[in-house]
């Protein structure tokens, strides 16, 4: 290759040598100012060209040898790799001995029998078959219905659940926001029934703006049709299904930070009724709704609202409610008398009751919280259980332990005993059991305070006399490190809440 200033050369220098190249069918080169470029020779080589030499990723690296265009192979194995190489190369490899194929057998033989495929369907068949299957799309569409309430277009998505001549069905708006439609046929609903679905939209109408009850969107009655609609709010779920799921699982048992978190949503809940002076009557654990994360109250079908000029009680001509969480009070009145009314029929009785009721059926839900069923669950037959519930002799019980075994708190227990007795007035007020100096609720808050109450006072009682008859009258010694024992354990008590 000429070197760069040898390529350029004087024009007045090479115009003889150019003369003298010049082939016929060339054109002779143009020649512009003092020098002229004149094009580099071929490499005779071409084998050293850049473009020529292969990629590394065509390469190959089998035996280390590299064969290039035009090169022969070069090996990169040193003298002393070569040998054991070649004896490599030339050691015979052992060829598995493969078995001698049999013959195939007779096709006769050789093919199974199997029955003649059907053949194809008539094209009556087809078409018969073609019109069953578009009336069932046809009538699986249609169940979608539209429901119209005050002039507003809802889908119907499906039941949400049923009661009686009640339906409860979730419904989507046109902005596709979901509702709870609750359908109530009156058709064959005694008076008392349509009073309690009229009552309930009249209490929540009072009650739209608490936040802890189900909100009353808008209503319609179908005198037509006998037929009531309330449009509500939809929640995620009940929270008996939530307790369901709590109580009946392999690994069931006592869960003191989930009772307590519910307990306090649901006391949340009577309390902001009980501050508009109402009474729920049929608080159970079906009747809390749960809406993201909270709880709120619904179905005040047999709630009334307290005439706070005469009494603090309401009265109700119908007695109605679930029978495990109702109060005794709420069940019979000993002031209710039995008659007949002008046209011979008999009077109902005029059921008393406040808003300690409510507590009473609030200890019953706290109560299957703890000890996995109501306090009178375990009595099957219903008669026998009212009878159980309003006599004051029938002595519940507060076992030691609770779901899975687990230890209940004393606090608990001290609570359990204040809501569900049987004299309406010793009952605690849903505000004493929010307030800070409960506790169950807020344990934290006791300090060095020791738990202690006539209940616990007996046992430790109970339990010096049993030393005493057992071991006799004990030491001046033993008698001094009773109190300290006394008070470790109950501290300990305390702190296994």
């Amino acid at each position: 290759m000429q070197p760069e200033h040898q390529r350029y050369q004087s024009a007045d220098h090479s115009q003889s040598k150019a003369t003298l190249d010049q082939k016929p069918g060339h054109r002779p080169a143009l020649s512009r100012g003092t020098y002229r470029y004149v094009a580099s020779n071929v490499h005779a080589d071409a084998a050293e060209d850049q473009e020529n030499v292969p990629p590394p990723t065509f390469k190959r690296n089998k035996d280390q040898d590299f064969k290039y265009l035009g090169k022969p192979s070069v090996s990169m194995m040193s003298d002393d790799e070569k040998p054991r190489r070649r004896l490599i190369d030339e050691t015979p490899v052992p060829v598995p001995a493969q078995e001698q194929r049999k013959a195939l057998g007779a096709i006769s033989g050789n093919t199974p029998h199997r029955p003649a495929p059907a053949p194809p369907p008539k094209m009556s068949v087809l078409d018969a078959a073609t019109a069953t299957a578009g009336a069932t799309t046809t009538k699986s569409r249609k169940k979608r219905q539209h429901i119209v309430v005050k002039g507003k277009l809802f889908t119907q998505m499906g039941e949400i659940g049923k009661g009686g001549s009640c339906r409860v069905y979730c419904v989507m708006a046109e902005n596709y926001k979901t509702f709870a439609l609750k359908r109530v046929k009156l058709g064959n609903c005694d008076e008392n029934t349509v009073r309690g679905f009229k009552g309930e939209i009249d209490l929540l109408k009072k009650l739209t703006d608490v936040e802890r009850v189900v909100r009353l969107y808008d209503w319609e009655m179908n005198e037509e049709k006998q037929e009531l609609a309330v449009l509500m709010e939809k929640g995620d779920t009940d929270f008996n299904r939530v307790l369901a799921l709590h109580l009946n699982g392999a690994s069931a048992r006592f869960d003191s930070v989930f009772t307590r978190y519910h307990w306090k949503e649901m006391l949340e809940c009577v309390q902001a009724v009980h501050d508009y002076d109402i009474v729920h009557s049929d608080l159970k654990p079906a009747n809390f709704l749960l809406v993201q994360g909270r709880l709120k109250l619904i179905d005040f079908g047999i709630a009334n609202a307290i005439d706070t000029d005469h009494t603090c009680n309401v009265h109700r001509d119908f007695n109605v409610g679930t029978p495990n969480y109702m109060s005794p009070e709420s069940i019979t009145d000993a002031n209710a008398g039995a008659g007949t009314d002008e046209n011979g029929r008999p009077l109902m009785k005029d059921i008393r009751i406040g808003k300690s009721s409510d507590v009473w059926s609030l200890g019953c839900i706290l109560y299957q919280m703890a000890y996995g069923r109501p306090p009178f669950a375990h009595i099957q037959n219903p008669i026998p259980r009212v009878v159980a519930i309003t006599n004051p002799k029938h002595v519940i019980e507060y076992p030691e332990t609770g779901i899975g075994g687990a230890v209940i708190p004393y606090s608990l227990k001290s609570t359990l005993r204040s809501c569900l007795n049987r004299d309406a007035q010793k009952r605690p007020s849903v505000k004493e059991l929010l307030s800070d100096s409960d506790s169950f609720l807020y344990p934290d808050n006791i300090g060095d305070q020791v738990l202690m109450d006539e209940n616990l006072l007996k046992q430790i009682i109970h339990k010096v006399v049993a030393r005493c008859r057992e071991r006799g009258i004990p030491g001046d010694d033993e008698v001094d490190g009773y109190p300290r024992s006394f008070i470790a354990r109950i501290k300990h008590m305390r702190e296994t809440r």
